[in-house]
């Protein structure tokens, strides 16, 4: 069976082939002069590409059919203009259910879904289409932003929402740091990262996580271990446990994790596994990656039958399974100094899960890391939705990057921190497009009962995340800078930016309180 799209301009160079479900198939298509053919048993399939979209900025777009996928008919497919009928219908989808809740959907926006519903059977050039997709994107927005606030007003304020951010940059932090940082967040993820703290073979510095442990009990803070479980192809890959065999690494594995729980294990309220089969950078497959896993599972529930266990993962909408990330996107690699496994994403996190809960894991809820921009607020909508329908977990917003200037800052550490990404939100990064993100987003997030935390993960700018610790460690000196430019709530100099300030109005507005 063949697919047929046109090839138009978009981030990937491509499209990546999604089932019914929206879950993402293994199938790289081939270029034949202007077309993206795919040869696959796939039926019916929808398509999702990301890109810029005039006008309003970067989206991901589903070409979908209604929801219905379309036939492997070899009709050629113009993605762009099946986007906008896709979109369409789900906004009008979404339009009954504002209707219903509420009794009625803001003027403006209806009446944009309906004109465009009638220009949308015209005849259109590519120009228009892309003009009709930007005023979907920006209905999208308007509709969402509407039924976040109004639903807010109408359930009231939730007692359980957490607002949190990563611990990295406590250590040697001032007092100043320390009051700012307890003053915003109720809950903290606790960073645990095996090469960092681990520099050499049997040296070993768990004292800083010693000190943010007691500091986040002190201050009353739902606390989170992060990772568990994670073998990052910089830490790991390029530290002393990168040429280790698997049984090897599998014991020590054992041993770090009854370590962590012995130590910390009483004042966990949750502990996460990250980046299955994503972050492989040991190089296991699938069943010995599984096996590590269980083995901790057993430990953590052994120490601590009462804490909770969140898988947690980027690119939500995991088309990074689905597409050749060898031939297009040999250029980010190159830039975050990230190298791929032979194992890496040989299964989508999707099947991870449906593995986990076959084998009796009990999952307590998801940690979309939500850093794999661009996002706009209807398709962070569909994607909360998607993750939540198909486990029925809680959610929670763990790894939030969000960047407030373009290009890189004055302190560099080799390949990072990554510069922020061109495909911006509504106009490229500032301090106010920063600010205005958090706003919509968190609201968003607030409003949907599954969703738990809204969680930070960079606090400040300033290049000092592991504090002095960190000098003279190898691999470790690049933790004194963040991932990602400009995506704390402090600047370099330990300043509120206007994002801080923000969170801060709605953390008093929505009632958020530490336990």
């Amino acid at each position: 069976m063949v697919y047929r799209l046109k090839k138009q301009e978009n981030a990937f160079g491509t499209y990546v082939l999604y089932d019914k479900d929206r879950l993402p198939v293994k199938c790289y298509p081939k270029e034949e002069e202007q077309e993206i053919v795919f040869h696959t048993e796939q039926k019916p399939a929808k398509f999702l590409t990301k890109m810029m979209v005039p006008g309003f900025g970067g989206a991901y777009l589903f070409a979908d059919n209604e929801g219905k996928g379309y036939d492997a008919d070899g009709e050629l497919l113009d993605f762009n203009l099946e986007a906008a009928k896709s979109r369409l219908y789900h906004l009008k989808e979404f339009e009954t259910k504002i209707e219903e809740e509420f009794g009625f959907t803001p003027a403006a926006q209806k009446e944009i879904l309906s004109d465009i519903g009638k220009r949308l059977n015209e005849k259109l050039s590519g120009e228009e289409v892309l003009s009709i997709l930007s005023e979907l994107l920006w209905a999208g927005e308007e509709m969402v932003e509407f039924w976040s606030r109004n639903r807010i007003a109408k359930n009231g304020l939730r007692k359980d929402f957490m607002l949190g951010c990563s611990t990295k940059g406590l250590t040697d932090a001032d007092v100043q740091w320390k009051e700012r940082f307890s003053g915003l967040f109720n809950c903290v993820c606790i960073p645990t990262h095996w090469g960092i703290l681990e520099p050499s073979r049997g040296e070993k510095h768990y004292e800083v996580i010693d000190e943010m442990v007691e500091w986040a009990r002190a201050e009353h803070m739902n606390t989170r271990l992060h990772a568990v479980i994670w073998f990052c192809s910089l830490w790991e890959k390029q530290n002393w446990m990168g040429e280790l065999p698997f049984e090897e690494v599998r014991e020590l594995v054992r041993e770090r994790v009854e370590f962590l729980m012995e130590r910390y294990g009483k004042d966990l309220d949750y502990v996460d596994f990250n980046e299955p089969m994503q972050s492989d950078g040991l190089n296991m497959t699938f069943d010995e990656h599984f096996s590590v896993v269980m083995d901790a599972y057993e430990i953590v529930k052994r120490h601590n039958p009462d804490c909770k266990i969140m898988i947690n993962f980027f690119n939500e909408w995991q088309e990074l399974y689905g597409i050749d990330r060898v031939g297009k996107m040999k250029d980010y690699y190159e830039m975050t100094g990230l190298s791929i496994s032979e194992h890496e994403w040989s299964v989508s996190v999707y099947q991870y899960i449906d593995r986990c809960l076959a084998a009796g894991m009990k999952i307590d809820c998801l940690g979309l890391q939500w850093h794999d921009h661009p996002y706009d607020l209807f398709g962070a909508y569909e994607l909360i939705r998607q993750w939540y329908e198909r486990y029925h977990l809680p959610i929670q917003i763990t790894e939030l990057e969000v960047a407030s200037g373009m290009g890189r800052p004055d302190h560099v550490c080799k390949t990072r921190p990554n510069p922020a990404p061109e495909l911006y939100w509504h106009e490229p990064w500032s301090q106010r497009i920063q600010a205005e993100w958090f706003e919509k987003f968190m609201l968003l997030s607030y409003a949907i009962p599954e969703v738990e935390a809204f969680c930070v993960f960079g606090f400040c700018d300033a290049p000092t995340q592991w504090g002095t610790y960190v000098n003279g460690k190898g691999i470790a000196e690049l933790f004194k800078v963040s991932a990602c430019a400009f995506t704390g709530v402090l600047d370099e100099n330990g300043e509120p930016k206007l994002s801080y300030h923000t969170l801060k109005r709605l953390a008093e507005q929505l009632g958020i309180k530490k336990a």
